[in-house]
Formats: structure tokens, C-alpha cells, sequence
């Protein structure tokens, strides 16, 4: 047997996860936040896999028991973040926030949420039994997207609950930071334990914003891998608890024990670099990202108030271009947008885009500028609020059947609607899909997605 260097590149050859992604070289307007960008790395870092790849011996540590350089790490972080506990996931905010729910809710309970939340907390209440109670966020029709938390009606959902657990987004896949000061201070009044998803939101402390933690949450998650120059995977949980002991067993119980150093170094590296660097980086693109959305500010994100300036919302309907205009546009262009459907595109950034080349994104909105042709289109519909027939996990009972979408009108779901991204749920298990959930469903993702497409319901039969 010969390991020589032509056997390997027959390997490589055949590959067809490597072969598929080798010639991705395109401008990333989406997550994680590294960007492919390879000079913010030291090649020690960018080689470290295989050198590295070690697992918890006499020599190293263990994530889940940490006493010597993980221990330290953890405590800096407590430090920067000025958090009484903090965990390094290597599983996603997922695994944090389902940690958390499984912590502070009780067998046959509720929690409460807002209803875009992550598809991983519906999936958890539906594991372990629990009823969801909403929050419904009001609604923009220009733009298709929930946004601010009303705070009278918060107050009056928060007096009527049974919930003791209460989980809020922000900022939201779209930007939408809520009023984490006011909530916090409203659920320890009604004495509930507030969970931040601020996934979406963790480079904030390190350009000099409050995290949710700091505005009085209990607990905060943010995804480092999403804005930071982080590897997929990697999430922190900080929680400002005097106890968190059942919370980190949890945490252990649920997390995989062969967690990868690779993986860990690379986080470690891209909060230390974050620290040094982001607050610069960010300021910069902030000052580029405001001049080159000026011409479009109506039909963007960026007019909401406190909006987290990454994420850029562009209503292209709007100005008269149809999704394959803009299609058009990306391949001249070689950008790929977060998310894009047939009214609107995502624009995702971090401040390692600080560092890209411009130009394409600029001659991209340049070229929408000069066709653009203002005409009235429809709204977007205000999404359905279904009919709870049962509790999410009581689906599980009964026998199930698929059926087209488009003939599902009056039927029992008994698996959620989620359009990915953003990941957030349009019907869940055991809700009636109406007819408005089928036209709004049409209306963001076309008739072919009605037509083609089946849903899991329940056999009434």
C-alpha cells in the first residue's frame, strides 16, 4: 500500500461535499461571519485541523468539566461579558436555548414566546410536553416582517399567564431589536425568568453595545459563528442567575462529550480578534452600509427604529423588479444574498465585510437605482394566526396522512410550516390550516409552492 499523493487526489477527486463547495467564489452577504475571508486568519489557525484535533487527556481539558486553560477561557469571558456564569456551545444557540427550556420549565407546563421565534423552541416544547402561549409582535406590511413588542399588551399577556418561562428574539433575523430594559423589567415584576435569543445580536458587546444581559435579562444567547469571525457551531449562553447549577447539567447532559478543539480554538480566536478589532470594523461598514442604502431607505429595514444595522431588508417589489430581475442581477454580480424570495432579499453582514470589496454590492444597487420605477403593489398579508386544536406535543397520538398543500385547507397539521430561512414557524403541529395560511404561504413563496409541495395532517379518517 502506497500513500502517495496521486492515490489522495483520487480521493479528493470523488469528493462530493469538497467538490461541490471548491468553487464557491462568490461575495458572502450572509453567515457566518468570517466571510471566507482568509487573511484575518494566521495560517496557524487556518491549519490547525489536524494538529489540534486532540481529545480530553492527562494533557488537555474537558468543555464540559473545565479546570485548567478552558476554565480560564470561561472566566475572561465572564470578565468581558461581566456575567456570573457562561457556556461555549459547540452545538448552536439550539442546543442553548433548548438547554435553558428543559432548566426552568415543568413537565405539562407553557412558555411564552413571540410568535417568529426559532423553530428549535417549538421543538423542544413539543419533546418535552410543553405548551406555547404567543406574543404577537406588530406587523409591517411594506416589508412582510413582525417588529416591536407592545408593551401594554406584553403587561397584560404577562398578568394572564401560567408561564413562568418567557423567551424573547433580539434582535430578530430582520434586525428588529426590542426594548429588552422594558421586558426585563416587566417579567421580574410578574417574577419570570427572561431568556434573550440575541443569536442574531453577538458582536454587540464588542462594538460597544448592550447585550441583552446588560439590559436585565436572565440569561442571553447569542451565536458567535452568525456576525463574529467564528466557525458554525459556536454559541455562548451568559446568564447573570446566582444559580446555575441545574442549568450547566443540563447544558453537560445535552451536549455531545467529544467536543471539538478545532472548533474551540477557532471561537476563542475569533472573540479575541472581535475584541481588538470589531469596534474599528464595524464603524466603518456602518458608514458604508448607511451611504449605499441612502437611495432605497423607504425600501429597506433601515427606517425602522433601533434597527441592527446588519441586517438589510429590500423590498425589490416595490420599485417594479420581479424575483428573476434580481436573480439576474446576483449571478452578474456574484453575491449571494442571506435569503430571497419573490418580494424581498436579505443582505446579511459582520463587520469582517469592513474588510470585502464593495464595489459589487454598490454597482448591484446601482443598477436597480437607475430602472427602478415606484409602482403600488400589493402589502404583504398579515400573517395567519391559526386555530390551536391541540397542544404541540399532542399531535403524537394520532395517526397522520400527507396531502397536498393546496388541499389541505381545513386539516389538522401535525408537522409545522417553516419556511427556512428564517426558520420561524407560519402553522404548528396541531394548529387548522386556513385559507389565509395557504394565500399568505403562496403570497411570500409562490403558487408553485402551494402546488408541489405536501404537509404532514392529521388522519381523520
Amino acid at each position: 500500500m502506497r500513500l502517495d499523493q496521486e492515490s489522495m487526489q483520487e480521493i479528493l477527486n470523488s469528493l462530493k461535499i469538497f467538490n461541490s463547495l471548491k468553487n464557491y467564489n462568490y461575495q458572502r452577504f450572509h453567515m457566518p461571519g468570517h466571510k471566507g475571508i482568509e487573511k484575518i486568519f494566521p495560517n496557524s489557525i487556518k491549519n490547525a485541523y489536524p494538529y489540534f484535533d486532540v481529545t480530553e487527556t492527562i494533557y488537555t481539558d474537558d468543555l464540559l468539566n473545565p479546570t485548567s486553560f478552558l476554565k480560564e477561557f470561561l472566566e475572561n469571558i465572564n470578565s468581558f461579558f461581566n456575567s456570573r456564569y457562561s457556556f461555549l456551545s459547540l452545538q448552536g444557540s439550539t442546543h442553548l436555548l433548548q438547554s435553558c427550556i428543559a432548566t426552568f420549565s415543568k413537565p405539562f407546563g407553557s412558555i411564552l414566546i413571540n410568535r417568529d421565534a426559532h423553530k428549535s423552541i417549538y421543538n423542544i416544547a413539543r419533546i418535552l410536553k410543553l405548551d406555547i402561549e404567543y406574543i404577537y409582535p406588530e406587523y409591517d406590511s411594506l416589508l412582510g416582517v413582525y417588529t416591536y413588542i407592545d408593551k401594554k399588551e406584553f403587561e397584560k399577556t404577562l398578568k394572564k399567564t401560567k408561564s413562568e418561562v418567557v423567551i424573547i428574539t433580539s434582535p430578530s433575523y430582520y434586525g428588529i431589536n426590542q426594548d429588552i430594559k422594558t421586558i426585563s423589567a416587566l417579567t421580574k415584576k410578574y417574577n419570570k425568568k427572561l431568556i434573550v435569543d440575541q443569536a442574531h445580536g453577538g458582536y454587540y458587546k464588542f462594538v460597544g453595545k448592550e447585550t441583552a444581559l446588560d439590559e436585565g435579562a436572565d440569561i442571553c444567547i447569542m451565536s458567535l459563528h452568525k456576525t463574529l469571525p467564528c466557525p458554525n457551531q459556536s454559541a455562548l449562553l451568559l446568564s447573570n442567575l446566582n444559580d446555575n447549577s441545574k442549568l450547566n447539567d443540563i447544558l453537560i447532559s445535552l451536549h455531545t462529550s467529544s467536543p471539538s478543539y478545532v472548533l474551540l480554538l477557532w471561537s476563542e480566536y475569533g472573540i479575541e480578534f472581535s475584541k481588538r478589532f470589531g469596534e474599528d470594523l464595524y464603524y466603518s461598514l456602518e458608514k458604508k452600509l448607511r451611504e449605499l442604502s441612502l437611495p432605497v431607505l423607504e425600501y429597506t429595514n433601515y427606517h425602522f427604529k433601533n434597527i441592527d444595522i446588519l441586517k438589510l431588508l429590500f423590498n425589490f417589489d416595490k420599485l417594479g423588479f420581479e424575483i428573476e430581475d434580481i436573480k439576474v442581477l446576483l449571478s452578474k454580480y456574484s453575491i449571494v444574498p442571506e435569503a430571497i424570495d419573490r418580494r424581498r432579499i436579505l443582505f446579511y453582514f459582520s463587520f469582517i465585510d469592513s474588510l470585502s470589496n464593495f464595489e459589487n454590492l454598490k454597482s448591484f444597487f446601482c443598477d436597480i437605482i437607475k430602472r427602478k420605477e415606484k409602482i403600488e403593489r400589493k402589502r404583504f398579508s398579515l400573517p395567519p394566526r391559526p386555530k390551536k386544536i391541540f397542544r404541540i406535543y399532542e399531535v403524537d397520538d394520532y395517526k397522520k396522512t400527507k396531502v397536498k398543500l393546496k388541499d389541505a385547507v381545513g386539516l389538522i397539521s401535525a408537522k409545522a410550516i417553516i419556511p427556512y430561512p428564517p426558520g420561524c414557524p407560519v402553522v404548528v403541529e396541531g394548529e387548522i390550516i386556513d385559507k389565509d395560511t395557504i394565500e399568505y404561504l403562496a403570497e411570500i413563496l409562490g403558487n408553485h409552492f402551494i402546488e408541489e409541495n405536501e404537509v404532514d395532517v392529521i388522519d381523520e379518517r
